[in-house]
């Protein structure tokens, strides 16, 4: 079994627009082909663990997804999991769980990232409900229980005024009480880190693993690195550190070069405890 490391570093691939997406450009190989160019830059650099998003899709659905598009993700995703040893994760946007769960069970992928796990929120594709139980029962049907689960809370770009009267901690709190692999903390947009204080309590309220799905770059990961188990980064790797920018190595070995020296530090130092180790 794949298992993502302590500390580990997931490294988002933005596939290209898949088809019945405004933006999709008709050549399903060359989606493949972006998203293994990808790869490679991050084979390279050495990161622990990979994960697919469909981020071009802009404006984003809610499910049911267009079938030729579910058909190139799978397609990208086999291609992936072919030329990748370690961990692969997906997320399909917009709140499209089940599907991924369904992706990632047919291409022996390990984990998703989910939005809406617990409660609801309106997105951009409008009210987005809750999705756990249907989600573990998939799963459960599909004898794919190893594939791990990571929830996002209070989500980026949502409005959470449905669940005012809850904070971070209480949405944490529901999903692992509903049996929750681990969550994912974020800022209120892309490329914004979360707030630092609030992290360090969702850090230390849960009992899964958490994750920062937002806003690391080679500035700030020193703060965050002692706060989280992991941390999956996207735009700090692209021209000017934009969402949807092609790779930028140079920006890519800055991170890893930082971020690999502060991890093998912490590792180094048998000692360290109050923290997430």
């Amino acid at each position: 079994m794949r298992v993502l490391r302590d500390k580990f570093l997931a490294a988002m691939i933005a596939v290209r627009a898949l088809p019945g997406s405004p933006d999709y450009g008709g050549d399903d190989q060359l989606i493949v082909e972006r998203a293994l160019d990808d790869l490679e830059h991050y084979k390279r650099a050495g990161v622990d663990a990979i994960l697919l998003e469909n981020s071009h899709d802009l404006p984003y659905v809610k499910a049911p997804l267009d079938r030729l598009a579910i058909d190139v993700m799978t397609r990208t995703a086999i291609s992936v999991r072919r030329e990748f040893d370690g961990p692969i994760g997906i997320q399909m946007l917009e709140a499209a769980n089940v599907i991924a769960l369904e992706i990632a069970d047919e291409t022996d992928l390990d984990f998703v990232r989910v939005e809406a796990y617990v409660f609801a929120h309106v997105g951009g594709a409008g009210l987005i409900e809750a999705c756990a139980g249907q989600l573990l029962r998939r799963r459960k049907a599909l004898g794919c229980e190893h594939i791990k689960i990571l929830a996002d809370v209070h989500k980026k770009h949502c409005s959470h005024a449905l669940k005012g009267d809850l904070s971070i901690i209480d949405e944490v709190k529901q999903a692992e009480f509903f049996k929750v692999d681990g969550i994912v903390v974020t800022g209120a947009m892309t490329t914004e880190p979360p707030d630092a204080a609030e992290l360090a309590r969702v850090s230390k309220s849960a009992s899964v693993p958490v994750v920062v799905g937002s806003g690391m770059t080679a500035a700030n990961i020193a703060t965050y690195l002692p706060l989280a188990d992991g941390f999956i980064v996207g735009s700090t790797f692209r021209l000017g550190g934009r969402f949807l920018e092609v790779l930028d190595p140079a920006r890519l070995d800055e991170f890893m070069d930082t971020f690999t020296v502060l991890r093998e530090a912490r590792a180094g130092d048998s000692a360290a405890g109050g923290d997430r180790g």
